[in-house]
């Protein structure tokens, strides 16, 4: 379960930019299509947690919908699996036991076949090109991609000196962050895209959309103007009435 799924209400900013689009309309199957997506993100989440036995977890808070941020347990964990990381509302939350190094590898072509280990992660989606000069002062252009290689959290060295090696639970614990980093999600971008959302410099701000199905309408929250094909604009009260509505359906089908 999400930890903001125990209590609380949908907040509406006054701010916001409220409108509705009829849920059969040509953006409104854009935005069922993406809703949808974002269910199988939360499920992919929801089957993460239950694999390694988390009791809650709590959103990733770089995305709209999926990821996991950290878990809770019925008591403590055990330590060689999991990390003490934060507390929330007075309880401890954690992550897998290790950490993971960043860097970057030049590789030959952007169809190069890269293997991950078990210690090891490449990020396919984090390609860039990258021109540098040469011994001979003359200008190349190279490919790289990102990597994460993963080691014990803390210390690196036992009581004597030498590294640790990787025992069994040190290698579930790093499994259990590659499966973490690699869950689904759908990132506020995407919902703006998909929202025709007017970004100032294309910059956008850290504040999360708002978009949900009632009846025969889907109703959105914005924090820019948006301009996709069918939106109405709506009061922020309109779109409460309906949010309100919308939760005690979800609640009553939970």
């Amino acid at each position: 379960m999400k930890q903001n799924e125990r209590g609380g209400q949908m907040t509406l900013p006054e701010d916001y930019h409220y409108y509705k689009v009829l849920a059969d309309s040509q953006t409104g199957k854009r935005l069922l299509a993406m809703l949808h997506a974002c269910k199988k993100c939360e499920q992919a989440a929801d089957d993460w947690c239950k694999k390694f036995g988390a009791k809650y977890y709590c959103d990733d808070p770089n995305y709209f919908a999926g990821g996991v941020a950290c878990v809770a347990f019925d008591g403590e964990p055990d330590p060689k699996l999991w990390r003490e990381y934060t507390t929330v509302d007075g309880e401890q939350y954690y992550l897998p036991a290790c950490e993971a190094v960043a860097d970057r590898v030049e590789i030959p072509n952007r169809d190069y076949a890269l293997r991950d280990t078990w210690d090891t992660m490449y990020l396919r989606d984090q390609i860039q090109e990258v021109t540098v000069k040469v011994d001979d002062g003359t200008e190349v252009k190279r490919l790289y991609v990102a990597r994460l290689t993963f080691r014990p959290a803390g210390e690196q060295l036992d009581s004597l000196g030498r590294v640790i090696q990787a025992g069994r639970k040190l290698r579930r614990a790093i499994g259990a962050e590659q499966k973490r980093l690699r869950l689904p999600v759908v990132s506020v971008q995407q919902v703006y895209q998909a929202f025709g959302a007017v970004v100032p410099d294309g910059r956008l701000t850290p504040r999360t959309p708002i978009v949900f199905l009632w009846g025969a309408s889907i109703y959105i929250g914005s924090a820019y103007p948006c301009e996709a094909k069918g939106l109405t604009e709506i009061t922020m009260q309109q779109c409460r009435t309906a949010a309100c509505k919308f939760e005690r359906e979800d609640a009553r089908g939970n």
